[in-house]
């Protein structure tokens, strides 16, 4: 009994190490998951693809537009092409105040353009008409990217916008038949100027007699004599072949153009945060790019100028501290018109930054 009980066991072990043996091995077999090892569904949504519109004023050539197509590049790439953005150069969309307009609509996400368009959108906006306070690009770049900057983007927000970029771009100066080397100089000279009641005050403090006058006459009134002289910016200057009826270029650097690109306020809060996040990156690397196209196109203009014969005059810096003691007028003038806050904090910056 013993002995057969014996053979029983030896027949069942051998048939489990059969069994074991011949179990086909498979390297490639799906490894099983416990229930808490199952991956997880992916719960973010993708980000929907966007398409934004830039449009100005400025030829495409102008540091603006320019400046436009390098952030329409850096946005699209950043984004990996989820954002798609259109821009319109030669007023294609519009004039600079249709282009407020509609952007401030919603109807157009972005514009690029000078400060000065915007005061009749953004009275305070009016500060940056302060005659020779920014005479220097570098320190005008530290002021608005200060504590002064903040305050400037608030006043945009108030107002709809969102201030994408803003960069000292170039200065107004004096083209002239009359050499002026001197403040006393400036006296009775017929100067062709803006309708802006700061830059007219400006040059009536000056001694000059301001013309208000279309751009588009401006050409025709020197070249027939009743303007002897304009302001505008080097590159102005030669796009129009204004330099054709001028003998001088005066470095007054009176009003600093500022560029500025808005968006909508309420496209940009519409946003993911992924594609605001790549938006404002993309809008740091083109502000420092507009800030030496700018420059580099100012450059260029002024060489230009000197080839066509124009003397360039620098002031005496005895010369223009009468001209800086001449505005301080206009400044109050403005101060009373948009309140303290603004024209104080830029004088307190410059002083600061200087």
């Amino acid at each position: 009994m013993k002995r057969l009980l014996s053979l029983l066991l030896v027949f069942v072990l051998s048939f489990s190490m059969v069994a074991c043996s011949t179990k086909p091995e498979n390297n490639n077999e799906t490894p099983q998951v416990s229930e808490t090892e199952t991956p997880q569904a992916e719960t973010s949504a993708p980000v929907e693809p966007v398409t934004l519109q830039i449009a100005m004023s400025a030829s495409e050539t102008s540091p603006g537009a320019v400046t436009a197509f390098k952030a329409k590049e850096l946005i699209e790439a950043k984004s990996g092409g989820s954002i798609k953005v259109d821009v319109y150069p030669n007023a294609q969309l519009g004039g600079d105040r249709e282009l407020i307009e509609s952007t401030q609509a919603g109807s157009l996400a972005m514009t690029t353009l000078t400060t000065a368009p915007m005061v009749s959108f953004i009275p305070e906006l009016a500060v940056f008409d302060m005659p020779v306070a920014l005479t220097d690009l570098d320190v005008a770049y530290e002021v608005v990217h200060g504590e002064f900057g903040e305050l400037i983007k608030q006043k945009y927000e108030d107002a709809g916008f969102k201030l994408m970029m803003i960069v000292p771009d170039s200065f107004r100066v004096m083209s002239s038949n009359v050499e002026v080397k001197k403040f006393e100089d400036f006296s009775g000279i017929d100067i062709r100027t803006m309708e802006n009641k700061y830059h007219m005050a400006f040059w009536n403090n000056l001694g000059a007699n301001p013309t208000p006058l279309a751009f588009g006459e401006l050409y025709i009134a020197l070249q027939q004599g009743l303007v002897k002289a304009q302001e505008n910016p080097y590159a102005t200057i030669t796009a129009t072949k204004l330099y054709e009826q001028q003998k001088y270029i005066v470095n007054t650097n009176h009003i600093m153009f500022l560029s500025t690109t808005v968006m909508n306020k309420e496209i940009y809060d519409g946003l993911s945060a992924e594609h605001k996040a790549v938006i404002d990156e993309a809008f740091v690397e083109a502000t420092e790019f507009a800030f030496a196209e700018g420059s580099r196109q100012s450059g260029v203009a002024l060489q230009a100028l000197k080839d066509a014969g124009l003397e360039i005059i620098d002031l005496p810096e005895e010369e223009y501290l009468k001209i800086q003691e001449a505005a301080k007028p206009v400044y109050e003038m403005i101060k009373e018109d948009i309140g303290a806050e603004l024209v104080d904090a830029l004088l307190k910056a410059l002083e600061e930054a200087k």
